[in-house]
Formats: C-alpha cells, structure tokens, sequence
C-alpha cells in the first residue's frame, strides 16, 4: 500500500511545484484535483459549491500533468470528479454528468483508474453539506439517476467511480452505500473509505470508534477501492483533523482493509498544514 496525498490539502500552485511539493514530503502517488494547478485555473476554469469539474481540459495540461508526475515519480492513480449529484436544479445535475465525461476522457489519458465522486446533497450552494430535504424520497431518485448515468459514462472509458459517506451527503451511511450499488447495479461504482467520514453529530467518541469502524467494513469491505487518511476530533460535532490527532484507529483501520483484501493506496486527507504531512505517513507507515 503506497503513502499518497490528496492535491486538494495544498494551496493551488503551478504543476511543477506542486508535484515537487509532494515529491519533496515523501508521498509516492496522489488523488489528483484540476483545482489544484494553475494552469487550469489560468484556463478559467472556475470550481464552484455545485460543480468542481472543468468544462474543458485542453491536451496541454493533460500532458503537463503526465509529464510532471513522471518526472518526479508520482504515481496519479485517482482523480477528483465531484459535483453534486442530488442538487435540487437537474441542470446543474445535467452539466455534472457532461464534465465527467470530459474528466473521464483525461483519467484515460493521465492512467488514473477511480474517479472520486461527492453523492451530493439538496443544499444549493455546498455539495458537501447538510440538508433536511436530503433524506427525502425524490432526492434519492434524482440521485440514482445522476449516478446511473455517470456510470454508463465511465464504464466507456474503463474508468471505476468511487463514492464516500459523507454525513451531510445522501450517502451518509453504510446502508446508504450499500442500496446505492444494489440499485445502480454496476462494477464500475465502488466505494471510498474515510473513516472519519462515518461519524455523525454526538458520534465521534472514541467508545464508538471500533463499532462504527467495523461496521462499515463489514457493510462495503469488499467494494472499496480508495482509502483516505483523515481523521476526526473526539466532539459532539464534525471536526476533522490531521490523521493521527483525532480518534481514528488507523492499526484496526490497516487490518481492516487487510482483511478485506483491499489492493490500493492510503491518500492523507485533510491535513492542510504541511509541518504535520510528515506525521501523517508516520501514522499509516508504522502500521503496514
């Protein structure tokens, strides 16, 4: 299992310095975002709470991105593809299928093999939060169908998708992930497992840290197919943190996807500071 990082927790910068970046702090390969690069910004592409998928992305920057990985041994196994699958507009819906065909025509070109999705949610304006109108019947409808039609999309390309739980998200719970894949009905959609991502309000204490843990695993084990290194904070909230200061198992979280027979990478998450990446490798490394 190799040590990778998610392009998102460093500011945008050129190409170059951000893969030396990453180069430079130890990761062996990376959940790539387009957000990420100025060379995309520069080409105007603007992300935004309901879609963070260019509408275009030109040869140039794909080559640019190749190239720089290659110089400094950077594996791009996963690129970001999230928007927001159960927006309340169907136009905004409509469009994010559209750009994740465009996504999907780089993932091919770069090599990388999962698209990272958001399953969304009724909030108009963050695709991440939360909403009363997102456990309703019509918004898993719109959903399915958003999800059903990405799928068709990336299994053109050979391309997995792979969704996260995400408390504020329609697939909020193991449950949840599991009916998704029963309904959609495809190999070409898997699972994320952020462990941090499991814990609802009043939830994240550490009594319940091997319960919640397990029953994920035990749920959608054997569909994951990326894992993040995030952690969350002992509260009655949602307060993430940098792996290795909040209450996330990580020697169960190794077992577990051992167990399972989980074949990919571990990509940090959430981390921001870049004086504590350092500890995050050490927090996966010392158990592998």
């Amino acid at each position: 299992m190799r040590i990778g990082v998610c392009t998102t927790d460093f500011e945008p910068m050129d190409c170059d310095g951000l893969f030396k970046k990453i180069k430079s702090h130890g990761f062996e390969c990376v959940q790539f975002s387009f957000v990420s690069i100025l060379e995309m910004l520069e080409a105007e592409f603007e992300p935004t709470g309901e879609i963070e998928i260019p509408v275009e992305i030109a040869d140039t920057v794909i080559g640019l991105v190749k190239s720089c990985a290659a110089k400094y041994n950077i594996a791009v196994p996963a690129i970001n593809g999230t928007f927001n699958m159960t927006h309340p507009d169907k136009s905004v819906r409509d469009e994010g299928v559209k750009r994740l065909e465009v996504l999907c025509r780089a993932a091919s070109k770069i090599g990388a093999g999962f698209i990272t999705l958001c399953s969304g949610t009724r909030l108009r304006e963050n695709l991440w939060g939360y909403h009363k109108d997102t456990s309703q019947p019509d918004a898993w409808a719109d959903f399915i169908d958003a999800a059903r039609q990405t799928v068709k999309i990336a299994e053109r390309y050979n391309i997995i998708l792979a969704v996260e739980p995400e408390y504020g998200n329609i697939i909020n719970s193991p449950e949840n992930a599991e009916r998704m894949m029963a309904e959609v009905g495809s190999p070409n959609l898997k699972m994320i497992m952020d462990c941090a991502n499991l814990f609802h309000p009043s939830e994240a204490k550490r009594e319940n840290v091997h319960k919640i843990m397990s029953r994920a695993f035990e749920v959608f084990g054997n569909d994951i197919v990326v894992a993040h290194g995030k952690d969350i904070s002992s509260s009655d909230g949602i307060k993430f943190c940098a792996a290795g200061e909040g209450i996330v198992d990580y020697k169960l979280f190794v077992e577990l996807l051992r167990k399972h027979n989980y074949q990919g990478d571990m990509f940090m998450h959430s981390i921001y500071d870049e004086d504590k990446m350092a500890q995050g490798i050490e927090v996966v490394a010392k158990h592998l």
